[in-house]
Order: structure tokens, then C-alpha cells, then sequence
């Protein structure tokens, strides 16, 4: 399976952010909820739920005076103008924004509390050898795999079509 999205934005700032200001970093899921959400994905794929979460980054000991903590707000942006949330629409919590809490520990240091609403498919597909019994089958837990159309025809009442995309 591919990265979630807790994990992609860890990455992020694992990747992008000065190794000392890491060294109080960590990250995890809280609040989560399950939303039933069943729904045949076509290719044997079906998602079971909505994982509703909010993802906790937390630095201690953040040196605020050697890096901004515009830092941190600059790459959650970039993060989030990459990131599909569409789920988060499709539950009604469009409107949920990212909350930054931050305390000040001394002259120098602060702890820096990121909480990110994120929500994320479930999704199983057969697999003989999987670990979910369900319908009486075996499945496996999968990243979604979604085939899109690049071109097709619109026939009507006729058999001259109407070319969709670039044939």
C-alpha cells in the first residue's frame, strides 16, 4: 500500500525541515472515527469506510529564534495544495482547518502542536491469502486502483459518434 496521508506529510517535514529542529518531532493519529461507506469500486475493489482522523504533529523544544515557524505553516501549505481532501468533502467536513497551537518554554524554545483534520478510504479487494474474512471470501487491504478514460465515442440516435478527448 502506498503512503497514508499522515505519513506523506510526516515525510514532508522530516525531509524538509533542519535536522536539530527534529530531534523533539513526532506524529500520530487522534480522534479517529469509522464511517460506514460501503461502496463497489469496480475491479473487484470495495470500500468499506471513511477513516476520519486527525493527525497530531507535535515538536518540543522548537527553536524559534534559529528557524521561523513560518516554516512549518509554509510547508503544510504546500502539503495541502498537493493533497486530494476530497474525502473530507465527501463526509462534510470541508469547512475543518488545520490548528496550530503554540507555547512558548523559554527565551528560546517553544513546543508547536499542528493537529490536521485527514480522512482516508478503506478499501479491500479478494485476495485468497488475505487477512479480512468478509462475505465469505478472503480480502486484502489495497490502495485503490482507479482507471480513467482518455478518449471515448458518444453514439445518440446514430452510428456517427461524437469523439470525446484528444483521439
Amino acid at each position: 500500500m502506498s503512503q497514508t496521508q499522515l505519513e506523506s506529510l510526516t515525510a514532508l517535514f522530516r525531509e524538509n525541515v533542519p535536522a536539530r529542529v527534529m530531534q523533539g518531532f513526532s506524529s500520530f493519529l487522534d480522534e479517529m472515527k469509522f464511517i460506514p461507506a460501503t461502496r463497489d469500486m469496480g475491479l473487484g475493489q470495495y470500500r468499506q469506510a471513511i477513516i476520519r482522523y486527525d493527525a497530531l504533529l507535535t515538536w518540543e523544544r522548537f527553536p524559534f529564534r534559529l528557524v521561523p515557524p513560518q516554516l512549518l505553516m509554509s510547508l503544510l501549505a504546500a502539503w495541502l495544495d498537493e493533497a486530494s481532501q476530497s474525502l473530507l468533502d465527501d463526509i462534510g467536513q470541508s469547512e475543518s482547518e488545520p490548528d496550530w497551537d503554540v507555547s512558548v518554554e523559554t527565551e528560546e524554545t517553544a513546543t508547536i502542536v499542528l493537529t490536521v483534520p485527514m480522512a482516508e478510504e478503506l478499501v479491500i479487494k479478494r485476495d485468497k491469502n488475505g487477512a479480512i474474512p468478509w462475505q465469505g471470501e478472503r480480502w486484502s487491504l489495497v490502495e485503490p486502483e482507479v482507471w480513467t478514460a482518455i478518449t471515448a465515442q458518444v453514439f445518440g440516435v446514430d452510428e456517427a459518434g461524437a469523439p470525446i478527448g484528444s483521439a
